[in-house]
């Protein structure tokens, strides 16, 4: 066979052997760019899938079947479609309670918008992904799926202990705060809330005799008490040392509150059994109420511990409500 060049001449052997290393140098090239991005995908820190423009599934590494749990079996006639994915993921509960079908056509629906996306999704088994899409020039899309369970449990740990007591795990001042200027806005809307200034009495020389180790135990004791003294939507918070708060919501009247002071003096004052001993301590209660006895935050806290001081001072072990005389348990 003979070979003729566009212009009519004829190549020689040179040429030829010229154009073919050209070609192999190509070809080399793009084998080694292959294995490059194959090196990139299979080291790629959580899971990676492409689609053409079809949404038939070209390209899904390993990290990807182990981090969605896809079994063997998916694969055994190729890469399954992505309505087919959604199908599989549907019938074993990724997605949630609900229709099968109505799963996989809201989810074909938002493919074809073609749309960069980015959102968590919960695994059954409690698994956090971080999940993003991104269209590709020419059709389909690239989806990436990364682990962040052990990130966002910290985030969680973190804001935890940013309003809660490192000790007793009650809320602590900050949260005491939210929780307050929450009920106190309820309060303004024709409700009444009561805010309850609570220090333990007798606790030093507890923890003086007993030691810290003792007096923590002792703390933390007192406030499963409180706890179990008060309603779900109540807040019992740790504000520091041996002083507590409680915002109680929506009672009806005065005396709901002296009711509740009452059950928390009967709680505390019980024996516990601390290091091996029976101890006996008290706790005196001060309470001041919104929008009664003031509007903010600051104003309700400041006439709860002056009512709380005039508990202590008349005795100890008993509840005052800001204004008006003390109630002896």
């Amino acid at each position: 066979m003979r070979v003729t060049m566009q212009d009519g001449s004829t190549p020689d052997l040179q040429q030829v052997s010229s154009a073919i290393g050209q070609i192999g140098n190509y070809v080399g090239l793009l084998r080694e760019r292959i294995r490059m991005l194959e090196a990139v995908i299979e080291n790629f820190p959580g899971g990676i899938s492409l689609y053409d423009s079809n949404n038939q599934m070209v390209l899904c590494n390993d990290q990807q079947k182990a981090l969605l749990d896809y079994p063997d079996e998916l694969f055994y006639s190729g890469f399954p479609t992505l309505e087919e994915l959604f199908r599989f993921n549907a019938r074993r509960g990724e997605y949630g309670p609900g229709d099968v079908e109505e799963h996989v056509r809201r989810r074909l629906a938002l493919v074809r918008e073609r749309r960069p996306h980015q959102y968590e999704r919960v695994r059954p088994n409690g698994t956090v992904l971080e999940v993003r899409g991104m269209p590709i020039a020419g059709g389909g899309f690239v989806t990436t799926y990364v682990d962040v369970t052990e990130q966002r449990r910290n985030q969680e740990l973190i804001a935890h202990l940013a309003h809660h007591d490192t000790l007793t795990d009650l809320p602590n001042r900050k949260l005491l705060a939210d929780r307050l200027q929450m009920a106190i806005a309820g309060s303004a809307r024709g409700g009444l809330m009561a805010g309850h200034f609570l220090d333990i009495d007798h606790f030093k020389p507890v923890n003086d005799t007993l030691g810290h180790r003792a007096g923590d135990e002792l703390l933390v004791a007192i406030a499963g008490r409180l706890l179990s003294s008060v309603r779900g939507n109540d807040t019992v918070a740790r504000i520091g040392g041996d002083e507590f708060a409680i915002v109680q919501t929506a009672i009806r009247a005065r005396a709901d509150a002296g009711v509740l002071a009452q059950r928390l003096i009967d709680q505390i004052t019980r024996p516990f059994e601390i290091a091996g001993r029976q101890v006996e301590v008290g706790v005196s209660i001060g309470i001041a109420f919104a929008p009664l006895d003031g509007s903010t935050t600051d104003e309700l806290l400041a006439k709860a511990d002056d009512a709380l001081y005039r508990s202590k001072a008349q005795g100890r072990c008993r509840y005052s409500y800001f204004g008006a005389k003390s109630a002896a348990a």
